[in-house]
């Protein structure tokens, strides 16, 4: 075969030739040998290719003789569309995805009522301007191609309400996306953009926005994180006016006496004065500098000088927030061990993991030994220099400030756009004198420079995020009051940390104290600063006296005598153990006392700086240890008693929502082994290696000792550790307990209840992501009942539906007693929508119990015959709902090696807009959001959110 005839071979067929030529165990590297072979394989392949493009056009032509309104052409290879397509004028929903298509034919605009399209995993390179004339279109995926532009004309599909751009090559969107005013769903994840584009503000009605994995700077984290709607309004806002703010933060932190305030007078050319008081507590100043590469543009660091005294570390962290500039300080003079360099390298990585770190020595004219910072820099990949510097002489200072400058410059919050009337709003709150005002002065500041609705929450929340207010809107016992001076926070609660009283008194620190320390204010700035010291966890009141609170930074460091206590719990018939370990890089300061203030309504009062014995009733059934054990930086937690489960699971969710304060902190959780044949083992198993055995297709349900080479079951390791891994081992358990319940064996029956409870919570937990989303705020657990029968006809068509909201306290599922009941319009379509949730829902429901409580206000016998019937009518309903395979296509397809079901938060949206429409107050039956102090999203009835009122970590909303 001649040069020119080989050029002419598809690659695509080339490629597939070769293999085949490979699994013939032909030479494919002698020409002489392969070329007929290659010809006849050409032949073939022609052929086959002929036959399969015949076989396309008779199921074209079939859909157009019997108008089919849905066709599925996926996973066909098709390198292009036969102009036959053009015949399916009837067309509403078209799948052809997985193929290798780059274009679309011409034909392909007479698709004029298709509604629904699937380009996804093809290879568009732009989007095909055949689209833009199907203005029908409601449903548009392409995802997984090779965009790298979406063309303009995208602006005439003005009905689209779900459009998927993720996993493709874009790094901006054209302006004419603002003509998609329908738009509610958008996916823009994994491509190029570094900035959400200001367009996307214009689309009011979006409720999903999903940016995932691309490196966002704008807008900031802030934003982000409030939720796709403060993203909305923030780019809606950005497209008026677009003002930069040359603002950030500037921190300075070592340890006590080693020259941060004089480095700071040095840097702002202020002369050295060696009688300078030390700093105590928190000093917030200005620092102006010029950007290096922008002129007549200044550059203003807030600079927050934190004292360096071990009581305030922990205070401190709350302010030390990520995306700003560091100074580590230390005194050349002592060196760098007692400067607990290290020690506060990993602080600051742990806490603020992205913000570049200079490292300042002091007193480089008395310096000793240097420190080893080639080895710094490759364990701390954010340290960007090291400099020596003299207070006293000036010596060095001019090289550091020019290297804040141009490191500075590059801070991601560094000229970021505001919309202007925000800026302008800013502007004024950070001016203003007074160190608090109140929320309904705050709205009136912002109202004058014409922010108001949405824009004022979202403003608020970014000034405090960032630290120039402290304000928090979802605690009704702060959300009247608003700080504007964070460090008069950090003054008060010194006070306090610093008390000779309190300290004497193990931390105990009554009303008398209170009223003593803060006598300089008002009563209730007294209560506001209370309650904040017990919002950042640093303390709790008690729940027999609410005058006295315990100051978990001022218990003893020495533990008490737990032991006993602690081991007494084995001699109990069927004592089980579940214990996790915290590998970490350091412990930081609140680590666990954050954590003993977060669970101190499971209190033995035995506690101290490291640790505590927790119990789960006044009965100490069961009891929990937490013990930080600082000289190999790991933090373990224990559960003992007859079925730890449920009470381990709710202990661990705490300790990793405490854990998660720190980003950087990175743990390595480690499951020890549980032994052999009575023996201890010291063999300790990696958490991710369990859960990826345990995933494994088929699963694997044994794990080899490393120590002792003998098999250990993966269940046992893991069962109420990892509820995804072991839900259905717990079901089944339940399954088999029931199974085997006679009479009144009260043993089991309490098995079968905490079991319960787990898999209540477990199911919450799943969802908590979701649920914590404004967009998804309602309540989630609720029953389906026909409204004019007991039974289920075998189809929805037609039947009426009553939706009857649930009180979801774990392990007592009821429904609410008044109200919270609501009509279903065009159920049929309604659940089938909502039919992955539903099942889900239900495979849970079935193990609640009608449990009698407070809230049943009915007769025993009546409640339980209620209870009964809405679980087997729901249990009915999951049986005639169909499979979403049967149901819509959709779900059947693949992306990422990932099953594309809907996002169970789109349901959940969907379920809330529901109740907005049918409950305009939003009464939901008398629920209540509850934020648990371990981080669960509860929507709970009046009397279990009691049982949060006192907690101080707990949020009613």
């Amino acid at each position: 075969m001649d040069e020119n005839k080989k050029d002419t071979i598809n690659p695509e067929i080339n490629s597939e030739l070769s293999e085949e030529l490979e699994e013939q165990d032909l030479a494919v590297n002698d020409g002489s040998t392969i070329q007929p072979e290659i010809e006849r394989l050409i032949k073939i392949r022609e052929s086959e290719r002929s036959g399969e493009k015949k076989e396309i056009i008779n199921i074209i032509n079939r859909a157009a003789i019997n108008k089919q309104d849905t066709l599925i052409l996926s996973g066909m290879n098709l390198t292009e569309l036969p102009h036959e397509i053009g015949s399916l004028t009837d067309l509403k929903i078209l799948d052809i995805s997985g193929n290798k298509l780059e274009d679309l034919p011409p034909e392909f605009t007479k698709l004029s009522n298709l509604e629904v399209l699937y380009l996804q995993n093809n290879r568009f390179n732009i989007l095909p301007e055949k689209i833009s004339s199907l203005v029908k279109l409601t449903t548009l995926y392409l995802n997984n191609n090779h965009l790298s532009q979406i063309s303009k004309s995208i602006r005439f599909l003005v009905n689209l309400t779900s459009l998927n751009l993720s996993y493709n090559n874009l790094e901006t969107l054209p302006q004419e996306i603002r003509h998609l005013s329908s738009l509610i769903v958008l996916d823009i994840s994994h491509n190029k953009f570094t900035r959400i584009p200001y367009c996307i503000g214009s689309l009011q009605n979006i409720q999903e926005l999903e940016y995932g994995d691309n490196k966002i700077l704008s807008p900031p984290p802030e934003i982000l994180a409030q939720g796709t709607s403060a993203i909305i309004a923030y780019l809606h806002e950005s497209q008026k006016a677009d003002s930069q703010q040359w603002i950030s933060k500037l921190l300075i932190v070592g340890e006590g006496g080693v020259g941060k305030t004089s480095l700071l007078r040095a840097l702002r050319g202020e002369v050295f004065d060696p009688q300078s008081e030390t700093t105590h507590g928190l000093e917030i100043k200005k620092l102006i500098l010029d950007h290096p590469k922008y002129t007549n543009t200044k550059m203003n660091l807030m600079t927050w000088d934190f004292g360096g005294q071990q009581i305030y570390h922990a205070t401190h962290q709350f302010f030390l927030t990520n995306r700003s500039l560091f100074l580590i300080v230390w005194n050349a003079r002592f060196g760098y061990e007692q400067g607990k360099l290290f020690k506060w390298l990993d602080t600051v990585k742990a806490l603020a993991p992205e913000s570049p770190i200079i490292i300042v020595a002091t007193c480089m004219d008395q310096a000793g030994p240097k420190i080893p910072i080639n080895k710094i820099r490759e364990t701390y990949y954010n340290v960007v220099d090291y400099c020596m510097i003299s207070n006293k002489t000036n010596s060095g200072i001019a090289e550091l400030r020019q290297r804040i400058q141009d490191t500075a410059s590059e801070l991601p919050l560094m000229g970021e756009t505001w919309p202007a009337e925000w800026l302008e709003a800013a502007e004024e709150i950070r001016n203003i004198r007074d160190k608090y005002i109140t929320i309904e002065i705050l709205y009136k500041i912002l109202a004058s420079h014409n922010v108001s609705g949405p824009n004022s929450r979202v403003l608020i929340q970014w000034l405090h995020e960032l630290g120039d207010i402290l304000y928090f809107s979802n605690d009704e016992t702060l959300e009247d009051i608003v700080i504007l001076k964070p460090q008069w926070v950090s003054e008060y609660i010194g006070r306090v940390l610093e008390s000779k009283e309190v300290t004497d008194s193990m931390g105990i620190f009554r009303k008398s104290d209170m009223d003593h320390i803060w006598s300089d204010i008002s009563p209730e700035m007294r209560n506001h600063f209370l309650r904040l010291m017990e919002r950042f966890d640093l303390s709790y009141r008690t729940l027999e006296d609410r005058d006295i609170s315990l100051v978990v930074e001022l218990l003893p460091y020495d533990p008490p005598d737990y032991i006993k206590m602690w081991n007494s719990i084995k001699e109990n018939i069927n004592c089980r153990e579940i214990t996790i370990r915290y590998y970490l890089s350091t412990i930081p300061a609140g680590i666990p006392s954050w954590f003993i203030a977060r669970s101190h309504r499971f209190t033995t009062y035995t506690h101290w700086r490291n640790g505590a014995l927790l119990s789960d009733s006044v009965n100490r059934q069961h009891l929990a240890l937490i013990i930080a054990h600082e000289h190999n930086n790991m933090v373990e937690l224990s559960v003992r008693g007859p079925l730890p489960y449920n009470y381990f699971a709710l202990l661990m969710d705490g300790l990793e929502l405490t854990l998660k304060r720190f980003p950087g902190l990175e743990p390595k959780k480690m499951v020890p082994c549980p032994g052999h044949r009575g023996k201890i083992c010291g063999h300790e198993f990696k958490f991710n290696n369990l859960q990826k055995a345990y995933e494994m297709l088929p699963p694997q349900y044994s794990i080899q000792c490393e120590e002792t080479m003998e098999m250990v079951s993966l269940s046992e390791l893991l069962f109420g550790i990892l509820w995804k891994s072991t839900e259905d081992d717990v079901l089944k358990r339940i399954d088999d307990l029931e199974a085997a319940l006679t009479g009144e064996n009260t043993d089991i029956k309490r098995v079968i209840e905490e079991l319960r409870r787990l898999t209540q919570r477990g199911f919450t937990s799943n969802y908590n992501r979701e649920q914590s989303k404004i967009e998804s705020h309602c309540p989630n657990i609720f029953v389906l009942k026909p409204q004019n029968t007991s039974k289920w006809r075998k189809r929805l068509m037609g039947q009426r539906v009553n939706l009857q909201l649930y009180c979801q306290a774990p392990g007592e599922w009821h429904p609410v007693i008044e109200g919270g009941c609501y009509e279903v319009p065009n159920p049929s379509q309604w659940v089938i929508d909502m039919a992955p949730y539903i099942k889900k829902l239900v495979s849970i429901l079935k193990y609640a119990a009608p449990i009698i409580g407070p809230w049943a206000d009915i007769a025993p016998e009546d409640y339980g015959e209620r209870f009964e019937e809405d679980i087997s009518l729901m249990n009915e309903l999951a049986e005639i709902i169909p499979d979403p395979e049967e149901v819509d296509y959709e779900y059947r397809y693949w992306t990422n090696d990932k099953a594309r079901f809907p996002k169970m938060g789109s349901q959940l949206r969907q379920l809330r807009n529901f109740l907005v429409e049918k409950d305009k107050e939003r009464h939901w039956g008398g629920l209540k959001k509850v934020l648990t102090p371990e981080g669960h999203y509860l929507w709970l009835c009046e009397e279990h959110a009691k049982e949060y009122i006192y907690s101080s970590s707990a949020t009613i909303y």
